[in-house]
């Protein structure tokens, strides 16, 4: 048997045994492999499986945040708004002043 084809074989066998719910003890004893070997197997195909590897990715321009307005009063006093204020309210509260 090939290496290609063993390591295809122990893929379907530790797939076997991930759906089976039993230990790595178990699944060898079960089925008459020995037990090191099936945790090698799991050990070796982990690496071979956690390889990375690319994936899309969709870059979205980031949503303009509205600045801050800041009235400033001979008095002392400061009022900050946020830039999205309605210009009519800022308006009436301008002529309120």
């Amino acid at each position: 048997m090939s290496n290609e084809e063993r390591q295809k074989v122990w893929q379907e066998r530790v797939a076997q045994w991930r759906d089976s719910g039993l230990s790595q003890r178990a699944y060898a004893i079960e089925q008459g492999f020995p037990i090191r070997q099936v945790g090698y197997w799991v050990r070796r195909l982990a690496k071979v499986s956690s390889v990375p590897g690319l994936l899309p990715v969709r870059v979205a321009p980031a949503a303009a945040l509205p600045l801050a307005i800041s009235l400033r009063n001979e008095h002392g006093w400061t009022l900050s708004l946020p830039g999205d204020v309605p210009a009519s309210w800022l308006a009436e509260l301008m002529r309120a002043l």
